[in-house]
């Protein structure tokens, strides 16, 4: 047995000295690529927004002199509509451990944060998956805000499914550079940004400065800029590129999340807006509406409990003002290596 010092041994030693614990917990889990910072707010006094899009557009004709000019009635519209929906969370706050768990943490601040935090990873999942057709509480995320869902053979065409999908081909279909210009075509009159996920973000920059596939495409894919902070931010064509670590596996030929890995992706063309400006934001109402997106409700007694709670509440919808400020290429390998 070991002697320490005046104590019989470690073990007596021990009870006489604790650790320290450090308040909070250190970050495991990174995002990148949020969308809410991005997004312009419209905010609504009722539960849904309306508004019409262009379906037909207006034309003349030319006439010779003393011909009768005829009133004409050529206008259509296709009427689109937002609805709010609520994303909250709520918690109990014992009384008991309010007022003895205080050292190091503050158990208050804790539960807030952790509601915090919930809300917008629960959003942001949303702002890209979401599905009424799948959940009617939930809004529809950008994968769902085309005049179609994604399906086989989607190639920018009414004829085989939606003007501003194209399909890549599945898990053995790499992205092909002419089909992410085509993506931004798509987009008028330019896209903002192009989402991605990391791993394909990495392969287009492989083609571009290790690969070499940059020498049979004059001028570069991928262009390089720094931000404040000295990091890079690229560009593919001009368009800056973000990457959402909200992007998962997909499911082929329905960009939906897949359950289990899958290796196929989506890339999404976004302009941001207002909605009579034709570009995607996010319509809010109540008083979460302003600079603070989630409303915070403190109820000091639970009845039956000794215990407070709070919750956060936000009412959000994702509003799409005109069908040629999104587009997307579904069914991509992601691992593949990008070809021409």
């Amino acid at each position: 047995m070991a002697i320490v010092g005046y104590f019989s041994s470690l073990e007596e030693a021990q009870k006489f000295v604790q650790s320290k614990l450090l308040a909070g917990a250190v970050q495991e889990i990174y995002e990148l690529g949020q969308l809410l910072p991005l997004l312009p707010v419209f905010t609504i006094d009722g539960k849904s927004v309306k508004y019409n899009r262009q379906t037909t557009p207006p034309s003349a004709s030319f006439y010779d002199i003393h011909e009768q000019i005829p009133f004409t009635a050529q206008a259509t519209g296709d009427q689109q509509e937002v609805e709010l929906k609520r994303v909250s969370q709520a918690a109990i706050l014992d009384n008991f451990m309010m007022d003895t768990y205080k050292d190091p943490n503050d158990y208050r601040t804790l539960i807030t944060s952790g509601l915090t935090l919930g809300c917008l990873r629960t959003t942001e999942d949303t702002l890209i998956y979401g599905d009424i057709d799948n959940d009617a509480a939930e809004f529809d995320g950008i994968g769902h805000l085309f005049d179609e869902d994604a399906v086989d053979g989607d190639d920018w065409t009414d004829a085989n499914g939606s003007v501003q999908q194209y399909d890549e081909g599945g898990a053995s279909a790499a992205l092909a550079i002419s089909h992410l210009r085509q993506l931004i075509d798509k987009v008028k009159p330019r896209p903002d940004i192009l989402l991605m996920t990391q791993t394909m973000q990495n392969m287009l920059s492989a083609a571009a400065f290790e690969v070499g596939i940059s020498s049979n495409v004059p001028g570069g894919i991928i262009t390089m800029t720094k931000n404040e902070f000295g990091f890079r931010v690229p560009y593919f064509d001009g368009v800056r590129i973000v990457v959402s670590d909200y992007l998962k596996d997909e499911d082929d030929n329905t960009g939906d999340k897949a359950s289990s890995t899958s290796g196929m992706v989506s890339i999404y063309a976004i302009r941001f807006g207002q909605i009579m400006d034709g570009g995607l934001c996010l319509a809010t109402g109540g008083q979460g509406g302003g600079v603070n997106l989630f409303r915070m409700d403190e109820i000091p007694v639970m009845e039956d409990y000794d215990a407070e709670g709070l919750r956060l509440t936000a009412y959000v919808g994702l509003a799409l003002g005109g069908s040629k400020s999104l587009a997307r290429i579904h069914s991509i390998n992601e691992d593949g290596a990008v070809t021409a």
